[in-house]
């Protein structure tokens, strides 16, 4: 039973090495998509506009009462070996109007900096997850002006129109 518990071990140890000192797989350069989530510029169930390039994405955020973009930077990747996994950091602006009282309609402008992950799933999906603080500015005619910071966050899933990143080509001997 040692010897079957020891062999696990240094297997185990021997195959994550290897793993981990294999070549990151090249990415797409240019991407674009449409992300839908709470937070950030996205006010679910209404999908954003996400344009990629080389690990900076452009959101356009259309609305019903509102409209909003931001940008979203790729910073590095977790590890080697989570090469799908990324740090990022993000800036967004929306402004629109509500109705908060009986028709009163209430302006407001948010403007939110967020740093958190972003993770390719699959052939085109990923994820995004941040936390930040958000500045946000409401105006309501007869009532007080209210300027507040708070924290705040964003979590969401978008699809790519192409693959995240390019499928694997093998090497196929014609020897025979």
């Amino acid at each position: 039973m040692l010897k079957h518990g020891i062999l696990f071990i240094v297997f185990f140890c021997l195959s994550s090495a290897v793993y981990a000192q294999s070549a990151m797989p090249q990415r797409r350069n240019f991407n674009f998509g449409t992300f839908v989530g709470i937070g950030g510029a996205s006010i679910a169930p209404i999908p954003t506009l996400d344009l990629r390039y080389k690990g900076t994405t452009l959101r356009i955020a259309p609305g019903y009462n509102y409209n909003g973009g931001g940008i979203v930077q790729e910073i590095l990747p977790i590890s080697k070996s989570f090469y799908n996994v990324y740090w990022i950091a993000s800036a967004f602006y929306v402004q629109g109007t509500q109705s908060i009282h009986d028709n009163v309609l209430t302006d407001f402008k948010s403007m939110s900096v967020l740093g958190g992950v972003k993770y390719y799933m699959g052939t085109r999906f990923y994820s995004e997850l941040q936390l930040g603080v958000e500045y946000r500015q409401k105006t309501t005619p007869g009532f007080v002006d209210e300027n507040k910071t708070s924290p705040y966050f964003e979590f969401g899933i978008g699809i790519n129109l192409y693959r995240n990143f390019p499928k694997k080509e093998f090497a196929i001997d014609s020897d025979e």
